[in-house]
Order: structure tokens, then C-alpha cells, then sequence
């Protein structure tokens, strides 16, 4: 009996060390050391849709974890309801994304972002600046070593002037990965 319980300890213990690798100074990591992402974004802020917009991000690794990564980010989207009047809304944001370090197949990450964001209407010249917070899910599909394309959607919720503006976003892109 104490044979059996000093066997299974050794199990768990080399079952915990095994579960702790991590790789050699030499070996290839499987997360890149800097991402790129650029793409076309649809938001929906309430009241308003604005059709076209783009945004850019870029993220690395935090430390020696390859699934946690921080990224900064920064979009623009612009509407014409009428003929004379132009919106305009512009976010900038940081935090973190988490994503499988696999990046040989689709993968799917979550990531949250604080910033700030602004509204203008170009008509009036009235511009507003805004806390915001953004959560976001997507998936991103690798097409070669460098290039994946990433499909994402978010809520954002931002402050102007103390009202919360609900606020949804899809966008589509790429993703080039500077290993």
C-alpha cells in the first residue's frame, strides 16, 4: 500500500512537471513576436450606423506567456445621414488579448479595451471626447506563416457628456505576424 501512494505521488509530480515545460532558449515559439492587423469595420452606435470605417492594431506577447498578449488599437468610422452633415467617430484603446498559441489552425481570442473615444459631427463642429470600454471575441485563420485573416466583433461602451452610448462593431481584416 505505501509502495502504491509513493507511485502515484511520482505520477502527479512528473504529470505536474511535464504540464510546466516551456521551451528552450533554441526552440521556435508558436505565437508571433509582433502582430499587425488592419481592416474594414460596420458600427452601430444608437440612432446612427456608420457603413465605412477602418481600424489598425498591433500586439505582442506579455512576457513569456505566448496566449496572453497586449494590443493597442485605434479605428475611424464616418457616416453621411444627410447630404450636408458628416459623423464622425474615432477610438483609441489598449489592453490585452487572449488567443491560443497554436497559430497553425483558426483560433479564436477574447480582448478587452479601455481608451477613449470621440464623436464629431462636422456640420455643427461639435466634437466629444468619451471614456470607452470594449470587449471583443473574433477568429483568426492562418493562410501562410505570415498572413491570417481575422473576423471580430465588439460592444463598446462609451461616455459622452454622461450618457453611455450602447455601441456594436463587426469588422474583417488581416493580420501579418512578425515572427
Amino acid at each position: 500500500m505505501k509502495r502504491t501512494g509513493h507511485f502515484f505521488g511520482c505520477c502527479v509530480l512528473a504529470f505536474a512537471f511535464a504540464g510546466a515545460a516551456a521551451p528552450a532558449g533554441a526552440q521556435t515559439l508558436d505565437t508571433p513576436a509582433v502582430e499587425i492587423g488592419a481592416g474594414l469595420q460596420f458600427l452601430h452606435i444608437p440612432g446612427e450606423t456608420y457603413p465605412f470605417g477602418w481600424n489598425l492594431d498591433l500586439s505582442g506577447p506579455v512576457g513569456d506567456h505566448q496566449v496572453v498578449r497586449w494590443v493597442g488599437e485605434g479605428g475611424y468610422a464616418r457616416a453621411n445621414p444627410l447630404p450636408v452633415e458628416t459623423l464622425s467617430f474615432y477610438h483609441f484603446g489598449a489592453g490585452i488579448r487572449l488567443m491560443p498559441a497554436d497559430r497553425h489552425r483558426p483560433a479564436p481570442f477574447f480582448q478587452l479595451l479601455g481608451g477613449a473615444a470621440y464623436s464629431k459631427n462636422q456640420a455643427t463642429e461639435v466634437g466629444l471626447w468619451g471614456p470607452m470600454v470594449q470587449p471583443g471575441v473574433g477568429v483568426s485563420v492562418p493562410i501562410s506563416r505570415y498572413l491570417n485573416i481575422v473576423g471580430q466583433g465588439d460592444y463598446r461602451m462609451a461616455i459622452f457628456d454622461g450618457q453611455v452610448d450602447n455601441e456594436f462593431r463587426f469588422s474583417a481584416g488581416a493580420r501579418f505576424m512578425l515572427w
